[in-house]
């Protein structure tokens, strides 16, 4: 499970820390950076999946067909402040724990990026993995910018060059032949002595999605078999129908739309049309039918969350924009108490932004412990964060008051604003 994503001079973050848990709410007012916090998942996210730099800011074509959006805002916007002229780099750090029953094991992945300038194009500028205590390899540029020096062993350092290809991370690059390595027998075992929490490590990242879903998305048709919940929600029916192949899962799946809407849902049948894509209809109680063209975009949303959680291939981490989003306010405490009962199970982790207060009032005490707020200081263009309940006063006013009100009214910022002040007020001496 992820425990930390350090982020330095990245979009609207100069210097920021998210402590995550296994079920992590951001909230924070329109531009404090809960979108670049998905976005910072993102980029690490395309390591995991094998693209270069330039692919990862931009976009991935494979077979003349996008494969991959791209970060927002493009290579401009990727550094804090940054200036057309000068080249400027970003930096984040991510922390990954499991415990056994005898053990804790961590790894701690980091990467430097430059991306590019009028003369220069996107690149890793350096690069780190530590394992248990044990770097694994720590890389960056020469300064000609043509090789990667690598290091290992920190208590009896040496340095090698590697001719490989500085616009991809030398993580992905580490799992490659050795064709490009001056084959020194410590180099060589050096490499493969690495690979095996490389690839761990490579997994680990690539086992995220990212939901943003569309109800029109979801109402077109797919074929049996397309198992791949999209993005927007693309192959909903299909995976839906993989879903009811399993009657437990089924009768989950059931249950819980039953739980989230007011339908009296008792089967779902898939009708093929004339050429064999099926689209999913929910069976009531007295008979009524209701097509994915017929219902509503919130159940729709429903079910994508219920697909997305309940379905084949099921990633190790979740990111959910805006979760309340076309979601009934009453219908709030069942969606948190189905996603914290997902994560109670141990095997995945959630991260979801809101706007919504009553939702906040519905998480757990375990769930609220890992809920950050993300703010800007006035004045001040850099966002920050910080865990809720580590807010001066804030646990014992949310039992008083109750947490719901206390972000309505505005008063985790206000506390933070008047904690700046008061840090920012000069000593004064007191007149004899």
């Amino acid at each position: 499970m992820f425990k930390k994503l350090t982020l330095e001079n990245f979009k609207n973050f100069k210097k920021a820390e998210l402590h995550l848990g296994p079920f992590t709410i951001l909230v924070g007012a329109n531009a404090t950076g809960k979108s670049n916090i998905r976005e910072a998942f993102r980029f690490l996210h395309g390591i995991g999946r094998g693209y270069t730099i330039p692919d990862i800011i931009g976009q991935k074509h494979t077979s003349g067909e996008r494969v991959w959006s791209g970060i927002r805002g493009g290579i401009k916007e990727l550094v804090y402040l940054s200036k057309s002229n000068i080249e400027s780099t970003f930096s984040l750090s991510l922390l990954d724990s499991h415990e056994t029953k005898d053990d804790l094991f961590w790894k701690e992945y980091s990467i430097e990026v430059s991306p590019g300038s009028p003369n220069k194009t996107p690149r890793v500028i350096s690069e780190q993995l530590i394992s248990d205590r044990n770097v694994m390899f720590e890389a960056y540029i020469d300064p000609m910018g043509e090789v990667f020096m690598v290091r290992a062993d920190p208590i009896e350092p040496y340095e090698f060059d590697i001719r490989w290809d500085v616009t991809k991370p030398v993580l992905l690059q580490m799992q490659s032949p050795l064709s490009h390595v001056k084959f020194l027998g410590y180099v060589v075992d050096f490499v493969e002595n690495a690979k095996k929490e490389v690839a761990t490590t490579v997994n680990i990242l690539s086992s995220m999605r990212f939901f943003e879903f569309n109800p029109e998305m979801m109402r077109i048709p797919s074929f049996p078999g397309q198992t791949t919940l999209g993005d927007q929600g693309e192959n909903l029916s299909s995976v839906l129908h993989a879903i009811c192949q399993d009657e437990q899962k089924k009768l989950i799946l059931t249950e819980w739309l039953r739980e989230l809407t007011p339908m009296d849902a008792t089967d779902f049948i898939f009708t093929p049309d004339q050429i064999g894509r099926i689209l999913v209809t929910i069976v009531e109680k007295d008979g009524h039918k209701t097509s994915a063209y017929s219902a509503s975009d919130g159940t729709l949303r429903f079910l994508g969350i219920l697909a997305a959680f309940l379905g084949p291939n099921r990633p190790k981490f979740y990111f959910l924009e805006e979760l309340e989003n076309g979601i009934h306010p009453t219908r709030l405490h069942l969606l948190t108490q189905f996603i914290e009962n997902q994560v109670a199970q141990g095997d995945i982790q959630v991260v979801a932004t809101t706007h919504s207060p009553l939702l906040l009032n519905y998480l757990s005490q375990d769930s609220l412990k890992h809920a950050s707020l993300l703010y800007r200081l006035e004045g001040h263009p850099d966002a920050h964060i910080k865990p809720i309940m580590t807010i001066p006063d804030a646990r014992e006013l949310i039992k008083k008051q109750g947490i719901m009100r206390l972000y309505e009214s505005g008063w985790f910022e206000d506390m933070l604003y008047l904690l700046d002040d008061t840090e920012a007020m000069p000593d004064t001496e007191v007149p004899v």
